[in-house]
């Protein structure tokens, strides 16, 4: 056999081998999913999940957008990741908080939570708007099932939890209560794109402690046992 046939039937050596599916460029940094993820939080909260494009959110990332396969699957498949990194981490915080394992007021361990991811991450409740709360909202359901179901079992839980060690009224309402809290916690920073400029408000630390304890004495006042 020729030499130039044994070449073209030479087997490639192990290592320039890529594993199936798995994108030439970038496979293996752990960058690169973070920096997709950061990117699509940025277009998806400025415009919407449907006038975002993959490569959109590569271009934005640096990365190539064969990556978005790799990682997600697709584009619905990284807007979940999105959400997920998110609101996963604050039902596990909740979910902690609800099972009695801190020794610290759950009440003000709840709005500590709730406002540091919102001052980390103040994009969150734009997103929610566009893409759950607004008119034929693409992740309504999805958010629903994931998120939001779970997180109206706990917060009930912990402050009908209070109510029975006698820190909270006897006529407090749990559901009546949670909702005030999330309210009290989410819409300064609804209203915040208008709000800020009102009021001269900046999302920095120090607004952020006086947001806390402000927060905390407004809704104890009312629901705390006197």
């Amino acid at each position: 056999m020729p030499a130039a046939t044994k070449r073209a039937k030479a087997k490639p050596s192990p290592a320039g081998r890529r594993g199936r599916g798995r994108p030439k460029q970038e496979a293996d940094s752990a960058d690169v999913r973070a920096a997709l993820l950061d990117a699509a939080r940025r277009l998806f909260s400025e415009r919407g999940f449907h006038e975002v494009s993959t490569r959109e959110i590569a271009r934005e990332a640096q990365a190539n957008p064969a990556m978005i396969r790799y990682y997600f699957e697709d584009k619905e498949g990284l807007y979940k990741a999105m959400l997920q990194q998110v609101f996963q981490r604050l039902l596990a915080g909740v979910g902690e908080l609800a099972a009695g394992t801190r020794d610290e007021s759950p009440i003000a361990e709840v709005l500590n939570l709730y406002a540091r991811t919102l001052f980390r991450d103040p994009w969150i409740p734009r997103l929610l708007i566009r893409e759950v709360l607004s008119d034929g909202a693409p992740f309504r359901e999805e958010f629903i099932e994931q998120f939001a179901r779970p997180a109206s079992k706990l917060l009930p839980e912990l402050l009908e939890r209070e109510k029975a060690a006698g820190r909270l009224r006897d006529d407090l309402d749990p559901t009546l209560g949670t909702l005030s809290l999330m309210g009290m916690t989410l819409f300064p920073f609804l209203a915040f794109p208008v709000a800020g400029r009102v009021f001269g408000i900046r999302l920095d630390d120090d607004f952020r402690e006086r947001f806390l304890d402000h927060t905390l004495r407004m809704f104890t006042n009312g629901a705390e046992k006197t």
